[in-house]
Order: C-alpha cells, then structure tokens, then sequence
C-alpha cells in the first residue's frame, strides 16, 4: 500500500516537472507556425487604419465615423490601437499581440485540470493545436480575444467545480479576475456580449448552491461593479444600434451556415477547400476532399459520442442539457437575427463557444483512450487529422488568405512605369500598402483610380485603363458593370493572385 502510494506521488512529481516544459513547446509551435506575416486579407484591413491613428481622438474619429461594426468592438478596437503605438502596425505585429490573450488563458486551464492528467493533455491539445485556434490567432481581429477571454472564464468554472471545499478567501484573485475577464469580452463585440451568457448560465448551472452562495455574499462588490459596467456596455450597444453601425449584409444566414459553423468549430475547415473555393463554387468543391472528410468526421463522431457519454455519467442529464440550452439559445437567437436582417453568421461568430467544443472533444479524447488498443489508436488518428488540419489552414495554397501586399506591388510598378490603374478592390488595402490612388470622377496621372461598384455609365466615361484590379465580384462589382466591360472589351487575364485577377489591355 505504502509502495503504491509512493509510485503515485513520484508520478505525480514527474508531471508537475514536465509540464511546464510541454506547455512552453506548445506554446513554442504556435509561435512558429501559426501566426505569420502574409498579406492583411479584406477583413482584416480596417484594424492597421485604426492602429495606426496617432492619438486617443484621431482613433474615436475614426472608429466612430466609420460606422462599420468595429464601433461595436469597443475594447479590442482600444486595444489594438494601444498595441499599434507600442509594437507598430505590421501584420506581424497585430497579429502576435493575439497571444497575450491566448497563452494565459491556456495556462489557466492546464492548471484547473491539474489533478485530471490525461484531461488536461488532451485540453491541451484540442484547444491549442486546433485549426479554429490557429485561424483566428493569424488575424488581426477580435476573435482570439474572444477566444482567449471565454477560455479563461471556462478555466475558472472547472476550477471552482473541481474544488469546492476550497476556502472563499483565497478565490479573490480568481474572482477579480473572472470579472475582468467577463467585462472584456464582453467589450469585444456586441455579439460577444450576447453569447457571454453561455459562462454565465455555466457557473450557475455547475456550481453547489451553497458555493455560489459564498462567492456571491463575499464578493458582493465585485458583482455589482461587473453589471454596472455591462450595463452601460449594453448602453453603449443600443446607441451604436441606433448611430447606424452594421456589419455587411453580402449574404443572409440559412442552414448551410448552421453546417459551416459545425464544420468549423469541429475542426474540418483545412481538411476540405479553401474558403474562396467554397464561397464560388458552392458545395461541389468538396467533393475532392471528401473521403478524407467523412473519415475525419467518423473520428470525430467516436469521440463526441464518448465524451457526450462521460458527461452524461458524471454530471447527469439535467445539467447536461441546461448546459446545451446555455451555449444553444444565444447562439440561435444570434443566427435567427442574421436570417431576419440579412447577416452572414459564420463559425468566428461563435468563438466565444469553441471553449465548449475544444472541452468536449477533450473529454471525449480522454474517454476513448481508456478504451484499451483501438482507444488509443482511434485517438491518435484523430489528432494527427486534426493537426494536419491546422497544417494546411496555414501553409497549403489553397488556404491563402487575399494578396493585397501583391496586388498592391503590381499597382505600383505599373503607376511607377506610367500606366493607369483601376483598382476594384478594398480601398484600406490600398492606402495600408502604399497605393497611390483617386477617388474621384477623373484619372489622375500617377495614380490608380479607385472603383467600388461602379455603373456601366460611369466605367464607359472614363478613359480605358492599361490594368485592372479586380478582387471579390460579389463584393466590389455587385451588378456586374465591370464584369461586362471586361468580357466586351479588349482585355486578357495576365495573371491570377489570391482572390485577384490582374487584366491587361490588348
């Protein structure tokens, strides 16, 4: 017995040794491979424009009279400009600070899972080395700090459920932070701030009675400042509601964004074609990918099965299901509004979810590796799939994100060698990568004429151009002017860059 007990502490101690180790090599991969200096892309290219504001005001002038929904993203907005005067504006850059959100919010969960072992490596590795995590870390936009702020929140509930004789007054810390994490993501997005609900709903879902009783009588005071605050954050949205900021209304949400969500939250986004490919050509661009597509699925199934199984035993179905219901009705009525007023729900609109996913899955993973040989292997199969997802989101070309920086480079050399340019593009893509440009009813000389859905009258008075850029029809050719000019004029493609055709005059 007493030999027993020793070879469980000597374990015990070997893992409390290495797991710093691990956890800085994992943190040591992500920084390596995920994040990169390509081409800001078309959603990204606002955030340099607000980085780069000089001062306080400059940056509420901006963001305000943009009227966009970066007005509803208060805090990341705030804090991606704070990040471009201390790191600057470089894609690198905006896209690097996303660790300081991720990395510590990882680390809180590793250390809540402690006492779970095998929990906490397969936590570990659905959160941190999965294809939604790596995507949103490249971006220079608000969803790894959602990410890493709802991740956080989880973290503290885990502990809080796993520890629940612990004494009161040592929660301080952990309180003050749960709240201050709370507000910021909150403060992230308007939709953020609906989808908050899903922690919240958790804690009270999960947590004994006489505990939440204790953390509220403590930390009364802590309470009632966090919902003052989210008060008037609820404030602060319904006025942008009514200054007019909106996201873009491209397209409406049905339920091929419900299976997109799925697709993307589970991981299967880098397995199958590119987003490009799937937004042009619809459902029959999978059919390539498919076999690799169902087999990961049948992998996958495996181990939500099992981890569906693990929590239904260990937590019982009426908290499994007031669970489902917390992340489930948010996140339904954000899609039923995105099908009423015509907004594209996507997988990034529920990152505030993905901590649900990654915990599941995790759980699954640890479920089915105690399932002797086949376990084991079905696990191994699983994350290799899962990694090489990750893999090809972030190297393989079919995954590559709009090429502005290039498109912008062959602007520039045509100006530079006295050609005239059309540029039918982003305009912050411009401005961020140099190019010169008009925007008004005439060419300039030296300058690429900007053009944004423009009409067949305006197109035919103006004098051809030696190039066109074009980018996203859908987007910036919308009735399809420009689109008919081309194929009736004297133009050819002379070369194709991501999400780019560059046209030359015969």
């Amino acid at each position: 017995m007493i030999s027993t007990s020793s070879n469980k502490l000597d374990s015990a101690s070997q893992r409390a040794a290495w797991w710093p180790w691990i956890f800085i090599l994992v943190l040591g991969i992500i920084c390596a491979l995920a994040i990169s200096r390509e081409s800001f892309w078309i959603d990204e290219l606002y955030t340099p424009r607000a980085a780069e504001q000089p001062t306080l005001t400059a940056w509420w002038k901006e963001v305000f009279y943009e009227k966009g929904s970066n007005l509803q993203a208060p805090l990341y907005m705030l804090w991606i400009w704070v990040c471009g005067q201390i790191f600057g504006t470089s894609e690198l850059a905006l896209r690097a600070v996303n660790l300081l959100w991720f990395a510590p919010a990882l680390l809180a969960l590793t250390q809540a899972l402690v006492s779970r072992p095998t929990l906490q490596t397969t936590a570990l590795l659905t959160t941190a080395m999965g294809p939604m995590t790596w995507y949103y870390l490249n971006e220079a936009r608000p969803y790894a700090m959602q990410l890493g702020t709802s991740l956080y929140l989880f973290a503290v509930i885990i502990h809080w459920r796993l520890h629940p004789d612990a004494a009161i007054t040592r929660e301080r810390w952990r309180v003050l932070s749960f709240a201050t994490a709370l507000v910021l993501l909150c403060g992230s997005s308007l939709l953020a701030m609906i989808l908050a609900a899903a922690p919240l709903f958790t804690v009270l879902v999960m947590l004994p009675l006489n505990q939440l009783r204790a953390l509220g009588r403590t930390f009364l005071a802590v309470w009632a400042v966090t919902l003052t605050v989210l008060f008037c954050m609820g404030v602060y949205y319904l006025w942008t509601l009514h200054q007019g900021a909106r996201a873009t209304s491209l397209a409406t949400t049905n339920l091929k964004n419900l299976a997109f969500i799925a697709y993307e939250l589970l991981g299967f986004d880098g397995l199958g074609p590119g987003r490009l490919e799937i937004r042009s050509g619809g459902l029959s661009v999978f059919k390539v990918f498919m076999p690799v597509l169902v087999f990961y699925a049948g992998v996958t199934a495996i181990l939500l099965f099992f981890g569906g199984q693990e929590l239904w035993r260990k937590m019982g179905a009426k908290k499994l299901a007031a669970i489902l219901l917390a992340a489930l009705a948010p996140a339904g009525f954000i899609f039923a509004t995105g099908a009423l007023v015509h907004f594209r729900v996507l997988g990034r609109h529920m990152m505030c979810l993905a901590p649900l996913v990654f915990l599941l899955l995790a759980v699954g993973a640890a479920a089915t590796w105690r399932r002797r040989r086949w376990g084991k292997i079905t696990v191994t199969v699983f994350f290799t799939l899962y990694f090489t997802s990750s893999l090809a989101l972030r190297f393989a070309s079919r995954h590559q994100k709009d090429d502005y920086r290039g498109a912008a480079a062959i602007a520039k050399r045509a100006i530079a060698s006295g050609k005239s340019v059309w540029w039918n593009a982003e305009q912050n893509g411009a401005v961020y990568y140099q190019v010169p440009f008009s925007t008004g009813n005439t060419m300039e000389r030296g300058k690429a004429y900007y053009l944004m859905n423009p009409s067949e009258d305006q197109l035919t008075a103006t004098t051809p151009p030696d190039l066109i850029i074009t980018s996203r029809p859908d987007v910036y050719d919308g009735d399809g002017a420009l689109g008919k000019y081309l194929s009736e004029g004297n133009y050819r493609t002379t070369s194709n860059l991501t999400a780019f055709v560059i046209w030359k005059r015969e």
